[in-house]
């Protein structure tokens, strides 16, 4: 496969996935995006939670945060600390990252990351709970939790929850560099 390349299976997330039952209350609100994309004809509304740790930000009043390489980290970061060991394990250096939540049976549309910020990044996951079909281009992946995988964000992409418990995967920018995995 060309847009999606696994990395790793069998990584033990059960420190990870402790931690965010440890801190439930660092999920963002729930938000509902909707949804009429290549994967669904009709139109769907996906409640998709979001708990951010580095996020995007700007440096000039008008600027939109995907042109920008500012990066924050969130409070949520600093208590996440099994996760955090975790990227630093695999990257020299990272950008934005966050947990992101799908229930079951939802899907979240195709779609290509836009903006300046992407150009110059990597996207990974890194499975945590929950069974999911990721789709880049006309690839498709069957994920299980402990895999780590790459794929290409510029690239229309998606993922439908095909398991029987709320998706959770960790979602990693990392900047271009050889030594990425």
């Amino acid at each position: 496969m060309k847009n999606i390349r696994i990395i790793e299976t069998g990584i033990d997330v059960s420190k990870i996935l402790a931690q965010l039952k440890q801190y439930p209350e660092d999920w963002g609100i729930q938000k509902k995006m909707e949804n009429t994309e290549i994967m669904d004809p009709l139109k769907h509304i996906v409640s998709a939670g979001v708990l951010q740790l580095v996020v995007g930000a700007v440096s000039q009043p008008g600027q939109d945060v995907r042109d920008s390489e500012v990066c924050v980290a969130t409070p949520a970061f600093y208590r996440h600390t099994e996760i955090v060991r975790w990227s630093l394990s695999k990257f020299n250096t990272f950008a934005r990252c966050a947990f992101l939540s799908l229930p079951v049976g939802e899907i979240v549309g195709k779609h290509i990351d836009i903006g300046t910020y992407y150009l110059r990044k990597d996207r990974y996951h890194l499975a945590i709970q929950g069974k999911y079909k990721y789709m880049v281009g006309d690839e498709e992946l069957d994920v299980e939790p402990g895999t780590f995988f790459w794929f290409n964000n510029k690239e229309m992409h998606g993922a439908k929850n095909t398991g029987d418990e709320v998706r959770i995967t960790f979602v990693i920018d990392a900047p271009h560099h050889p030594s990425n995995p």
